[in-house]
């Protein structure tokens, strides 16, 4: 059975851990209102498929980590989020990425 009070407490654990975003930015991130946001996070509605779909995609994690906190791995969350803000990225950006990524590998190569 879904449990809505953990559920929401998820939620907010990525806005707040992950994000570090007031509740009105990750709302709009995800294309909620505040106050929908707000009461999902609460527990005091079960989040709609709708909904879920908006902050997984927006945010980068899973449906079975929010419904369920199953989780890959430790770093799983941080990946889908990279992996989220890259799938939204041009080419443009992301060859910037990539150059930048680089030359951060290299440098910690380097030191090591």
């Amino acid at each position: 059975m879904l449990d809505k009070i953990t559920i929401g407490a998820r939620i907010r654990t990525i806005r707040e851990d992950i994000f570090h975003e007031t509740r009105q930015l990750f709302a709009e991130r995800c294309g909620l209102s505040e106050n929908h946001l707000g009461k999902v996070e609460r527990g005091e509605l079960l989040v709609s498929m709708k909904t879920l779909d908006k902050i997984c995609s927006n945010a980068g994690v899973t449906t079975d980590y929010i419904l369920y906190g199953k989780c890959d791995n430790k770093h799983s969350n941080i990946r889908m989020t990279i992996d989220n803000f890259l799938d939204r990225s041009s080419s443009k950006e992301l060859k910037i990425y990539f150059k930048f990524i680089s030359t951060i590998k290299s440098f910690i190569s380097q030191e090591r």
